[in-house]
């Protein structure tokens, strides 16, 4: 069986450069972020399922769609700096990451194409939708999307009075307890505080996944999301044609709900909100990952909203 051939240095890299010609080239070649997760994939698959996580997160934070892939449809998870061997250096720049994941899907021309998205990974969906041959073939998953400007850049004023409260919570200026007290925001939401229910559900939460938080030290937050920063929606991505279905947290504390309700208009996209939702869908709502593969699944089916 011939494997699925896979966008590395060398030929490929030259082709993701010039698909991604604005963005800062790197002092030397960097490793391909693309890792495929199904073994022995064929060399003409049926469709390409990608994985793009959110800063601060792998693939693992979709959970059961790691596995989802057969040898005709394989499951490709991207990489972001810092993470899983992954070098800091050069950061996360949108439009280089779309760009991998473009150069990868047109090697194969007659697949569909599936992009599940997380937060920052929604942006490099997006973008990456209009630089694939023929977008109609794409299908977009996002759930807690990042937004356009000013979108992230008022979220990290937010996450900066928002890690301060967290601070004060704890009384702790160290990385971890304070991210621990912030993952409880990330997961429950606006106004979490208010709720004697929801405080003790926290605190029994972070006993459970303390293990898996993850800090942003070693560089890897402004590796991941300082792109975000100044990224705008482009016009291709606007006008790209690919099927796109949003699923949101109505009480999201990174991007509001009005930000997102403004982005899937600008999409021409379809909008699930989950109530009483936090930013960390995937994690609060497992039941929702089977419901994003039966619309990644068909072409027909619309998205399933809770």
């Amino acid at each position: 069986m011939i494997a699925i051939p896979l966008i590395r240095q060398g030929k490929g890299l030259a082709l993701v450069a010039a698909l991604a010609a604005c963005a800062p080239a790197p002092q030397a070649p960097a490793p391909s972020p693309l890792h495929i997760l199904t073994p022995a994939p064929v060399a003409q698959p049926e469709s390409l399922t990608f994985l793009l996580p959110g800063a601060l997160t792998t693939s693992a934070v979709f959970g059961p769609a790691r596995d989802w892939g057969d040898a005709r449809n394989p499951v490709i998870e991207y990489r972001l700096p810092g993470m899983l061997g992954q070098p800091v250096h050069p950061r996360l720049t949108i439009e280089g990451a779309a760009a991998w994941i473009a150069a990868q899907a047109n090697l194969h021309p007659g697949a569909r194409i599936n992009l599940l998205a997380y937060s920052t990974g929604a942006a490099i969906a997006f973008e990456a939708a209009p630089l694939i041959d023929t977008p109609s073939r794409v299908t977009i998953a996002a759930v807690s999307p990042a937004t356009p400007f000013p979108g992230a850049a008022l979220a990290a004023l937010r996450g900066g009075l928002q890690v301060v409260g967290s601070a004060l919570a704890t009384g702790s200026l160290g990385w971890q307890p304070i991210w621990e007290d912030y993952f409880k925001t990330l997961w429950f939401g606006k106004g979490w505080r208010a709720s004697p229910e929801k405080r003790a559900q926290a605190e029994d939460l972070v006993r459970r996944l303390r293990d898996q938080i993850e800090t942003p030290g070693g560089g890897r937050g402004k590796a991941q999301s300082g792109a975000l920063l100044l990224w705008t929606l482009s016009d291709a991505a606007r006008t790209s044609g690919a099927r796109i279905a949003i699923f949101h947290g109505e009480l999201d504390p990174v991007f509001p709900l009005h930000q997102v309700r403004a982005l899937t208009e600008a999409l021409g996209a379809e909008l699930c909100v989950l109530q009483e939702g936090g930013h960390l869908l995937l994690q609060s709502r497992p039941e929702l990952i089977d419901r994003i593969r039966d619309y990644l699944l068909d072409p027909e089916t619309p998205p399933r909203c809770p």
